[in-house]
């Protein structure tokens, strides 16, 4: 039984497909990973048009290149300055503002009727610069893949389990370890919210903004975020998850 458990433990690992040790930009540490930098750019070219075809491009160039003018001087000052960044506003009336692996960033049309300054604009682009410097989808896409594994390890040792005769253990096994996989891989972690949320700060201030804005600007999304999700519930649907940060 012991060396069966073992040989399973063995076989769940050897399934993690192209993992990679990558050293984090911005902590300097070494990570393993299923998305190395390459695999980043491909991930964000590959999504983009999708994103385009979602939400649309909002028709306004003067717009997009006062945006993508911030942006870039933003990531120049970042800790992967390198990349090929894209900033882009999207036709959507959603507060929302999200990031691609690679460098793709994307504000909406909704969003930018709450900023009150360019600083404040900076700081939610900051934020999101801050997402993809320090590798956040590729460190959920990881977490993803083992929370995957996870599951499948502990649907064999239920099924295992239950021909020992413990009933119901292989329902009871993969039932509980989906639902931790769920929370695992659900959003950013508060972690990483936060990480970015520096990261966004350090880089307004080496491009002379006050990065005091971003904390005002963040809190002003946060409560309109609560406010959506109330209204939905007195709507009687459930409050939007996904996608954003705020």
């Amino acid at each position: 039984m012991r060396r069966f458990l073992i040989a399973i433990c063995l076989s769940t690992t050897a399934l993690l497909p192209g993992c990679a040790t990558v050293t984090n930009p911005v902590t300097g540490k070494a990570e393993r990973t299923v998305m190395d930098e390459r695999s980043e750019m491909a991930e964000g070219a590959k999504a983009h048009p999708q994103i385009l075809a979602e939400f649309g491009e909002y028709k306004d160039p003067k717009l997009q290149a006062y945006v993508n003018e911030v942006g870039q001087r933003l990531a120049k000052a970042s800790h992967r300055p390198e990349l090929d960044w894209h900033f882009t506003v999207l036709d959507s009336p959603d507060v929302n503002a999200f990031a691609l692996p690679g460098g793709y960033v994307y504000v909406t049309r909704g969003i930018m009727a709450y900023m009150h300054s360019e600083a404040d604009l900076a700081g939610v682009v900051g934020h999101e610069i801050g997402h993809v410097t320090a590798r956040h989808s590729s460190q959920r896409a990881t977490r993803q893949q083992t929370a995957g594994l996870g599951v499948l390890a502990a649907t064999i040792l239920g099924a295992v389990l239950e021909s020992q005769g413990l009933r119901g253990a292989a329902s009871a096994a993969s039932q509980a370890s989906q639902g931790v996989a769920a929370g695992y891989i659900a959003k950013y972690s508060r972690e990483q919210e936060s990480q970015a949320d520096k990261l966004g700060a350090e880089y307004l201030a080496g491009i002379n903004y006050d990065p005091h804005n971003m904390v005002d600007v963040i809190k002003l999304l946060e409560s309109q975020e609560r406010f959506a999700a109330d209204q939905a519930r007195a709507a009687g649907r459930a409050p939007r998850d996904g996608g954003s940060d705020w």
